[in-house]
């Protein structure tokens, strides 16, 4: 398992760090991304979406449950198990029809199946604390990691 770490300072700069890793992912690709309430996982998510081409509006899918953008270079579908958790054979169907799939809360999957996921990419976001534990401003480190066979990818990334 490959792992990377970035820290980012501000909404922008999560923003593009999304983009910049969808500009360099092939498809189908599933990945997992996990943090906090309101530390930046929707707003990787609409970066990652605009480095995609995709035109439709990125909003979380708390309540839906999936939202699907086939606007862009490739399909990009986005999944949030924070209060809704789809099953294998849906999450399947979608990357059988060779699309990008981002889940947000992945860890939930687990919770309610008992079973891991087989993520091509897992991204932890979390807020930078102080030595007294406090967030410091709007930063956060992110963290990804990845098979070291980097099949999701047909570059190095960052």
């Amino acid at each position: 398992m490959k792992r990377i770490e970035k820290v980012s300072n501000n909404p922008e700069e999560t923003f593009q760090m999304g983009k910049e890793l969808a500009l360099k992912i092939n498809s189908p690709v599933l990945i997992g991304l996990s943090g906090e309430l309101g530390s930046g996982k929707t707003v990787f998510a609409k970066g990652f979406a605009s480095g995609l081409e995709v035109k439709e509006l990125i909003t979380s899918p708390t309540f839906l449950g999936i939202s699907e953008s086939f606007s862009g270079r490739l399909p990009f579908i986005h999944m949030d198990f924070y209060k809704k958790v789809v099953t294998k054979d849906m999450i399947q169907f979608y990357m059988d029809k060779k699309s990008v799939v981002l889940i947000e809360w992945f860890e939930n999957f687990v919770d309610v199946f008992k079973e891991e996921l087989d993520l091509d990419m897992r991204m932890y976001i979390q807020y930078l604390k102080d030595t007294g534990g406090n967030i410091i401003d709007n930063m956060r480190q992110i963290q990804i990691e990845f098979p070291a066979n980097g099949k999701a990818f047909n570059q190095q990334i960052f």
